[in-house]
C-alpha cells in the first residue's frame, strides 16, 4: 500500500497508469486468443485464454490496492470521487476482455461462417486501438497535469478523447454489420451459434463502451 501512496504523492495519475498497463496487457493478451480462435488452434487458444482471466485478476487487486491506498486526507488537484469513478470505467475494460476470453472457451466456432468470423477479428483489432487510446490518454493526462494544464498539452489529451470516441463508432458499426449477417443467416446456424456469436460481439463491443465511459471521464476531469 505504500507504493501506491507514494505513486499518489507524485501524480494522482501514477497509480492509474500502473493499472492501465495491466488493462491494456489483458486486452492485447485477449487479441492473440482470438487470433488463435480465427486460426482454428484451439488447444494454444485456451491456454491464452486464461491467461486474460489471470490478468483481468491482477487488474482486479490493482484497482482495490489502489482504493484502499487513496486517502480522503491526500491533497489532489482534481476529485477524489472523479479518480475513483475514472478508475471504476478504466477496470471494467479488463473485465469485458475476460467476458469474451470466457466465451470462446465455451464451445470451438465449427458452424460459424468466415464472413462472420471475419467482422469479430476486425472487432478484436479495433476493441485493442481502443484500449491503447485509454492507456494513452491516461498518461497524457498526467503530462497534463505536471504541464500546469498548458494548453498545447491539453489539445492533445482531447484529440486522444476524440479518437478513442471514433474507434467506438466504428465498432458499432461493425456490431450492427455483424447482427444482420447473423440474422440473415438464421437458417445456417443453430440457436446455440447465433447466441455464441452474438455475446462475443456485445462483450467485443463493450470493450469499447466502458473505454468511451473512461475519455469522458476524462473529459469531465479536465472541464473541473
Amino acid at each position: 500500500m505504500q507504493v501506491w501512496k507514494k505513486l499518489f504523492a507524485k501524480s494522482p495519475f501514477k497509480p492509474m497508469i500502473k493499472h492501465a498497463e495491466v488493462v491494456l496487457e489483458t486486452v492485447e493478451t485477449l487479441e492473440k486468443a482470438l487470433e488463435l480462435w480465427d486460426q482454428g488452434n484451439y488447444d494454444e487458444m485456451e491456454k491464452v485464454a486464461v491467461e486474460v482471466d489471470h490478468l483481468e485478476d491482477i487488474a482486479d487487486r490493482i484497482k482495490e490496492e489502489i482504493r484502499d491506498s487513496l486517502s480522503s486526507k491526500l491533497f489532489m488537484p482534481v476529485n477524489r470521487g472523479d479518480i475513483l469513478r475514472y478508475l471504476h470505467m478504466q477496470d471494467k475494460i479488463a473485465d469485458a476482455a475476460e467476458d469474451v476470453a470466457k466465451w470462446l472457451l465455451v464451445k470451438r466456432p465449427d458452424g460459424v461462417p468466415e464472413e462472420i468470423k471475419g467482422i469479430l477479428i476486425k472487432m478484436g483489432k479495433e476493441s485493442i486501438t481502443a484500449a491503447k487510446l485509454v492507456y494513452n490518454a491516461i498518461v497524457q493526462l498526467d503530462t497534463v497535469l505536471e504541464s500546469g494544464f498548458n494548453e498545447r498539452e491539453i489539445a492533445k489529451e482531447y484529440e486522444l478523447i476524440k479518437q478513442i470516441e471514433s474507434v467506438e463508432n466504428k465498432i458499432d458499426g461493425l456490431d450492427t454489420k455483424l447482427m444482420q449477417l447473423v440474422f440473415e443467416r438464421a437458417n445456417e446456424l443453430s440457436w446455440g451459434e447465433g447466441i455464441y456469436i452474438l455475446n462475443i460481439a456485445r462483450c467485443l463491443s463493450s470493450i469499447s463502451d466502458k473505454a468511451k465511459d473512461s475519455a469522458e471521464r476524462i473529459r469531465l476531469m479536465m472541464s473541473k
